[in-house]
């Protein structure tokens, strides 16, 4: 994985407005941090909020991942946020990959509504608006009102088309699918359809599988870059990759903001023919070759 060199949190504020950063111990590799997670011996979240008076009375930011281990992370979010909502001006967490969004729709009867209530309960910690990173439920940049709360929702799209248009400057961009249009929009790019079948039975994984993927556009004889906000478990991606290929695409490359890669989806994609597979560290592995610290310093921290 590409080495990302941390700066200072005790940076100006960009605009003469009195700010504090926090900075989680799990963004260390971003900014250095100045709150230290640790646990108590039944395994209970210890947080320690260095310089914590700072925060009183002025717009306060928390950098903190909620990836992996979502569940614990979000609570250790919510915890701090209600200790430096009961002093600063206001606060924003900055999350540069949300957990749950993709459940922003029922699908299925029973099923509970967790990208709501999971921004609904970081409203009742104490925060007045969070930024993230191409959320997947918005599909859009863009700042927007959701459930009471402020989304300052930030793509990473042009980054990964520039990195790729280094490589391949004659490639095709396309998404996998309608919902990450936007992914390569300003590329004039083209987008496959996507449909996706019912919960398959499983007594632990909730799944939904890819049951159908279409391309209307000719990729014969071109370099193609297919973008998306997520690659997850691969299956979305590997089959764009797989279908592409077989109409007689020359390369395929694969590029995303949030590259989670669960089990073995990063070897498959390569198995599957992408030349290259390439993610920013919102979640650091090693297909991390976009760094989101430019993002950060010049559109988010200070600004809010």
């Amino acid at each position: 994985m590409p080495e990302f060199k941390p700066i200072p949190a005790e940076i100006s504020p960009p605009d003469g407005k009195p700010y504090h950063l926090m900075v989680s111990q799990n963004c260390s590799y971003i900014y250095s941090s100045n709150v230290e997670l640790r646990t108590f011996p039944d395994k209970e979240s210890h947080i320690f909020m260095h310089r914590m008076e700072e925060c009183r009375g002025k717009n306060t930011q928390i950098l903190h991942r909620c990836y992996p281990k979502q569940d614990s992370s979000l609570l250790q979010l919510f915890i701090m946020g209600k200790s430096i909502g009961a002093i600063a001006n206001r606060a924003e967490a900055i999350i540069p990959y949300l957990p749950y969004a993709r459940q922003d729709k029922i699908w299925k009867h029973g099923e509970a509504l967790s990208a709501e209530i999971v921004l609904q309960m970081l409203s009742a910690a104490g925060f007045t608006s969070i930024a993230t990173f191409d959320c997947h439920f918005l599909k859009k940049a863009g700042v927007f009102n959701y459930k009471g709360l402020q989304l300052r929702n930030f793509s990473l799209a042009d980054e990964l088309v520039s990195y790729f248009k280094a490589r391949k400057p004659n490639a095709l961009f396309i998404s996998p699918d309608q919902g990450a249009a936007y992914m390569v929009g300003e590329a004039e790019g083209k987008s496959m359809v996507k449909k996706r079948g019912e919960y398959k039975n499983h007594k632990k994984r909730a799944v939904r599988h890819v049951e159908s993927l279409e391309a209307d556009f000719d990729v014969k004889g071109r370099d193609v870059v297919i973008l998306d906000d997520m690659i997850a478990g691969g299956g979305t991606m590997i089959r764009a990759t797989k279908a592409v290929l077989a109409q007689g695409a020359t390369s395929v490359c694969c590029g995303c903001t949030h590259g989670l890669f669960l089990g073995d989806a990063y070897t498959k994609l390569q198995l599957a023919g992408a030349e290259e597979i390439v993610a920013s560290n919102t979640i650091a592995s090693e297909a991390s070759k976009i760094d989101i610290l430019n993002v950060l310093r010049e559109k988010i921290v200070g600004r809010f």
